[in-house]
């Protein structure tokens, strides 16, 4: 089983880039946090409601991110031209 997890880790790791990886990380703390406010909500009201806040901070912070890399790779990395290697030339023979 641990094999399992390292090489979906490794393939996940591979295939996702910067951007996406932080976007997982939001959400996965997000779910964390919720999670957490839930249990200790049941034992403690107030520290419950104060971790739930934590996760919609990490949910807004996730959507700006989003809004933010989408707009940037529309308006920007979209219209950069990529470098174009030149031709490669015959050798010229001297007469």
């Amino acid at each position: 089983m641990f094999s399992t997890i390292s090489s979906s880790v490794r393939e996940w790791g591979a295939k996702t880039d910067s951007r996406q990886k932080l976007q997982h990380a939001y959400l996965g703390v997000t779910l964390a946090l919720v999670l957490g406010a839930g249990i200790i909500g049941l034992i403690n009201y107030e520290l419950g409601q104060k971790i739930l806040l934590g996760a919609f901070v990490c949910i807004i912070v996730f959507l700006v991110n989003a809004i933010a890399w989408a707009l940037l790779q529309s308006f920007v990395l979209l219209r950069i031209p990529e470098e174009k290697k030149a031709p490669a030339s015959k050798p010229t023979r001297k007469k």
